[in-house]
């Protein structure tokens, strides 16, 4: 993976910044792309790694802010081999308690700003790409875009268009040599998690995600899928979406609950 670039949007948290942190890591140049313009100072501990890191401040639902870091970064690079479009905000609340600013922030950040994104990209990546070796677009979806839960509301409705968007993407984007896939997380450690856990809601939303494995993911469990997507060994992937969830999905799994009734069950018979 050496001598790559990568741009990462919504590198300054998360799910983000890990992958950011990872890639620079692998010897990629990394573009960090996120609405924090003070958010290169999290970055110090990198800042040695010749020169690999660039930090642009840039709202990716804001048509000119993206088409401004976008002509930043071809002043400096004349090709992307990848991708990963991190940014993205949550609201929780069933769907009669939004308002029509938390739709149309959902809307444009989680929908419309990878789509922006793609398509200021594409000049770069198509420089990259061939079908034996492709450029690569990663979108950060999300299980709650298969499977939604109460009180996920209209945030989970933007995770199930940024699926359809991705497979898309990979339809009409593969014949020129991009590929395009998802990574649809459960419930991960982060920032974003912890804003929406202490959200004071009608709703019954409760973001617990205990899987199988005993435990949430971490961004580090997230980023190694990201990594694969990049890697050789994804070059013939396209159009996936894959949750990454411990096993939640495949169980119906709900935590110690469902271990209490299973337990219950097995009593009574």
């Amino acid at each position: 993976m050496t001598n790559k670039t990568a741009v990462v949007t919504g590198g300054a948290s998360g799910i983000g910044r890990r992958t950011v942190e990872r890639l620079i890591a692998e010897d990629w140049t990394v573009w960090s792309l996120d609405v924090c313009g003070h958010a290169l100072d999290q970055y110090a501990p990198l800042q040695t790694s010749g020169n690999r890191l660039r930090h642009l401040q840039c709202d990716v639902a804001d048509v000119e802010s993206v088409r401004s870091a976008f002509e930043a970064i071809r002043r400096q690079t004349a090709k992307l081999d990848a991708l990963i479009c991190s940014a993205g905000v949550i609201r929780v609340g069933a769907l009669e308690e939004h308002t029509p600013e938390d739709v149309d922030l959902l809307l444009g950040v989680n929908v419309k700003g990878p789509w922006l994104t793609v398509r200021e990209a594409l000049p770069l990546l198509r420089e990259r790409s061939s079908v034996v070796h492709p450029a690569r677009v990663v979108m950060v979806g999300s299980c709650a875009g298969i499977r939604p839960k109460p009180g996920s509301g209209f945030y989970a409705a933007t995770k199930a268009a940024l699926h359809l968007l991705t497979r898309v993407l990979a339809v009409e984007l593969g014949p020129s040599g991009v590929v395009v896939n998802a990574v649809a997380p459960g419930t991960v450690a982060t920032p974003m998690l912890e804003g929406a856990a202490k959200t004071d809601v009608t709703s019954l939303y409760k973001p617990t995600g205990e899987s199988p494995l005993g435990r949430i993911a971490e961004p580090d469990d997230i980023a190694d899928v990201i990594l694969f997507f990049l890697s050789d060994a994804a070059r013939y992937v396209n159009g996936t979406v894959l949750p990454v969830d411990g096993g939640t999905r495949a169980a119906f799994y709900t935590g110690n609950a469902t271990k209490r009734r299973v337990a219950a069950s097995m009593v009574r018979h």
